[in-house]
């Protein structure tokens, strides 16, 4: 026990790692389809969330991943040394997902989280910490609409069935046949994570300041050189797969690409 809580002062992942024999469970993820009103009903079945979403803000029209979570259980545990100490490892995360974000359309995002954290770096309350990320995020486009004729997000298209159109069509034509019923428009899901908002989830369990410290100095370029190689960007492959479900619901149509 003794080695356990000298590791656990410089830090309780390493604590965790090195005085634990093989894998255990660290955390679930279920997902949500309203993620505030899961954060505000949480206190009152006496489950302990972190203080606020992660992410971006409530939206009518909800874009990349939002998170919340509630703190470690604290678990009495017997040492090698007969002693009883606890451990805190085992939480629970919860997610609210939305639609995937084009290059544009995540640097827009990326550009105003930047922004909100800036302006309020340390919010603790979430009411408030929501109410500012909302006032930032006005900038983001929040109808399906705007987000498919901007370029800032993705989507899956099908063509309606039975609907037929008179002599050849290109993709210049998209709005165009949305707007006569003979497409349809469905988002694309964010599948992914988002790195900041995951280290804040668990900085949430550990405590500390290594948060603020990874949306600083998180870099792309040192991760691939740690890697040894180039990494693949997910937006470059999401525009192929849109485009490529786009010409197999038209292969009945005379497309031009």
């Amino acid at each position: 026990m003794a080695t356990y809580e000298r590791l656990h002062a410089e830090h309780r992942l390493i604590a965790d790692v090195v005085c634990f024999r093989g894998p255990h469970i660290n955390h679930l993820t279920p997902r949500t389809l309203d993620i505030d009103e899961v954060q505000r009903r949480m206190p009152s079945v006496g489950i302990n969330p972190k203080a606020t979403i992660e992410g971006p803000p409530h939206r009518a029209c909800p874009i990349l991943l939002r998170q919340t979570s509630f703190k470690a259980l604290e678990e009495t545990i017997a040492f090698a040394d007969a002693a009883e100490g606890k451990h805190t490892a085992r939480f629970g995360e919860i997610e609210q997902r939305g639609i995937a974000l084009t290059h544009k359309g995540r640097a827009l995002y990326d550009r105003l989280l930047a922004t909100a954290q800036e302006e309020s770096p340390a919010a603790a309350n979430n009411d408030a910490h929501q109410a500012h990320l909302s006032e930032v995020f006005k900038a983001f486009p929040d109808t399906y609409a705007a987000l498919r004729r901007e370029g800032l997000a993705f989507f899956h298209y099908q063509a309606v069935p039975g609907a037929s159109v008179q002599g050849p069509v290109s993709v210049e034509q998209v709005e165009s046949l949305i707007e006569q019923g003979v497409l349809s428009v469905t988002p694309m899901i964010y599948e992914d994570f988002l790195p900041v908002s995951a280290a804040g989830i668990f900085q949430s369990n550990l405590g500390g300041n290594s948060h603020d410290h990874y949306a600083s100095s998180a870099s792309q370029h040192a991760f691939e050189q740690a890697l040894g190689e180039p990494s693949s960007m997910k937006s470059s492959y999401i525009p192929s797969a849109s485009r490529l479900r786009l010409s197999r619901r038209w292969r009945s149509w005379r497309v031009k690409w």
